[in-house]
């Protein structure tokens, strides 16, 4: 037995093994066991075959990402045994399927624990699918946790189908226990089992934090993946309240909630990178007629179809440059779900108070691939509706209609729901004047008319200069004062902590930038990035998108980055080594 304050376990299996079901089941053993987890779902677009894993890095306090290397393998197959064995951690373990698998590129030092899981398994069902269970149950014992807990756990997530599922599985676990208890006990935590800890992977946070903020209508095409957003509101639907419209594809989606948000409900959007291009052309619709929307785009690495269940932070280009000509918008980044919670209610927010698209964009890495341990209050919202008119006044009418588009100080105008007595306006997508009423039919180009499209577009434009004053500066993470700053956004935040935590303990200077709000940018962030030390990039795309988008705003230009493109996610480990790479460290 060796305690560690955390350690990783990542099982490996064939597609339609069941393996995500059995790495959530570990997940919930040990949140039930007071422990800390972080989870990635290394899976494939198809149903049946393909090289799929479960990774969960585990630990006495918060942890973010991957952790560094592999403490406990279960490799179910050939692969799994040839792909991950040399990555397993001195000191570690390799269970393995002895019935199917031989011993390979086992390093020096590490435990190798044969079993016949498959035939262990075909005695508790006429299908090998419990080896999981039995798996589970193995390493249970060398981890040192309660089989009490991992009864319970069993039982939870096989009760209600029906109770001898249950009791099978808890058979197989047990003789799977058995087979670990014989074997000497290998790193393991300090466990809490009066504690229990929640967990959520981003889309679902999100979801909860749009309910919260008062979504009455999701619109989507299902797309990896974002598509978890649309099976847990439908599920949810009826007891929150929520229209759940399943679109024939990404077009109808996004002007169903136009329309949604038009007739007077919060409205939301969600789909993946391939899908949003599809939408773009609707986003300038809504800006035009100032309808507020959410958007979410979970991206995957493209272009195209790409890799469905991949991760990637490529779509932030198209976010800055979508639909035709300027027009306002937000976009925002969460870092991980307990920050997807309160980022969907603010979304919300600002979308109603400044009458605005807002672009939410997550990536597999946090939305639908990782679990992690909730650390948060998800605290009920304030919904704050905006200049949303419910009676009308003087100023607002000329007898007949309703100044919707009216020129104000700070280019927001108040709103009325159709259906209002007194309140009847055009929405048109054309340029208009303050009734709505058209420009660009028989007035564009005429003297009379100039000064009204300089007007509206200027109106629309000055809603950034108040929304830069509420976007916020990126987080510090580590020591203010450092030799080299480490520029994050969204999800690239995670794998940098872990890295600064494991740098500073080698006496490496340096911190990271954790950026959320993307667009505006706030106004201290030239001054932030002009004042730090040496910087550096770290982001998963091919060009450096946010370092190109920082250098157009700042004037601030970036040249030592990290960019990984090849659809995995960014692991503390390449950070760490970079880091040291750029101050011409020795890589230990």
């Amino acid at each position: 037995m060796t305690k560690v304050e955390d350690l990783t376990v990542r099982l490996g299996a064939a597609a339609g093994d069941g393996i995500q079901s059995a790495g959530e089941i570990l997940a919930r053993i040990l949140s039930r066991s007071g422990i800390y987890i972080y989870t990635y779902n290394g899976n494939q677009s198809v149903v049946r075959g393909g090289h799929v894993w479960f990774h969960i890095h585990a630990g006495n306090k918060p942890v973010y990402s991957m952790g560094y290397g592999i403490d406990y393998l279960v490799a179910f197959t050939q692969q799994s045994m040839d792909e991950h064995a040399s990555e397993v951690n001195k000191g570690g373990a390799i269970i393995y399927d002895s019935s199917s698998v031989k011993p390979a590129n086992i390093p020096e030092g590490i435990k190798a624990v044969p079993a016949e899981l498959a035939n262990i398994a075909l005695k508790y069902d006429k299908y090998p699918i419990m080896k999981n269970t039995v798996s589970l149950g193995i390493l249970a014992a060398l981890m040192g946790i309660d089989f009490k807990i991992v009864e319970e756990t069993i039982h939870t997530q096989f009760g209600k189908k029906k109770e001898d599922v249950a009791l099978r599985n808890i058979q197989a676990a047990t003789e799977g226990y058995q087979i670990g208890s014989k074997q000497e006990r290998g790193k393991e935590l300090t466990y809490d089992y009066s504690r229990r800890l929640p967990f959520l992977h981003s889309n679902y946070s999100f979801s909860l934090g749009a309910v919260a903020a008062g979504c009455r209508f999701y619109a989507a095409y299902p797309m990896t993946p974002a598509s978890p957003i649309v099976h847990w509101l439908a599920n949810h639907a009826e007891e929150l309240g929520i229209t759940v419209f399943l679109a024939e594809d990404e077009i109808s989606a996004i002007n169903a909630i136009i329309g949604a948000s038009y007739a007077g409900a919060r409205a939301m959007a969600g789909t993946s990178g391939g899908g949003f291009a599809l939408m773009q052309e609707a986003l300038g619709e809504a800006a035009m007629t100032e309808t507020p929307i959410v958007v979410v785009d979970v991206m995957r690495a493209g272009p195209s179809t790409g890799l469905p269940t991949k991760t990637g932070q490529g779509d932030l280009n198209m976010m800055l440059g979508l639909s035709q000509d300027d027009f306002p918008r937000v976009i925002v980044a969460p870092v991980n779900a307990n920050d997807a919670y309160s980022m969907a209610i603010r979304s919300f927010d600002i979308s109603d108070r400044y009458q605005v698209p807002v672009i939410v964009l997550m990536d597999f890495a946090i939305g639908d691939g990782a679990y992690i341990t909730i650390t948060e209050d998800f605290s009920p919202a304030e919904i704050n509706r905006g200049k949303l008119a419910l009676q009308a006044s003087g100023d607002m009418l000329n007898g007949t209609w309703f100044r919707r588009y009216q020129l104000t100080e700070d280019g927001v105008s108040p709103r009325s729901i159709p259906g209002t007595p007194g309140l009847m306006y055009v929405a048109k997508t054309d340029e208009h004047d303050e009734f709505g009423h058209d420009v660009s039919d028989v007035l564009a180009g005429l003297k009379s008319a100039l000064k009204t499209r300089e007007q509206m577009y200027e109106k629309r434009m000055k809603k950034l200069d108040y929304i830069r004053k509420e976007m916020r500066p990126p987080a510090v993470f580590g020591p203010s004062r450092v030799d080299l700053t480490l520029i994050t956004w969204g999800s690239s935040a995670n794998p940098a902590r872990e890295a600064i935590e494991r740098l500073r303990g080698k006496g490496i200077s340096v911190n990271s930038y954790e950026f959320t709000d993307i667009f505006p940018l706030n106004q201290e962030v030239e001054g932030m990035l002009k004042q730090a030390g040496r910087l550096a990039d770290l982001e998963g795309n091919y060009t450096g998108q946010f370092a190109n988008y920082l250098r157009r705003e700042t004037g601030v230009m970036i040249k030592d980055r990290m960019l990984k493109y090849n659809g995995e996610p960014i692991y503390p480990a390449e950070v760490e080594n970079f880091v040291m790479k750029v101050l011409g460290k020795e890589v230990r």
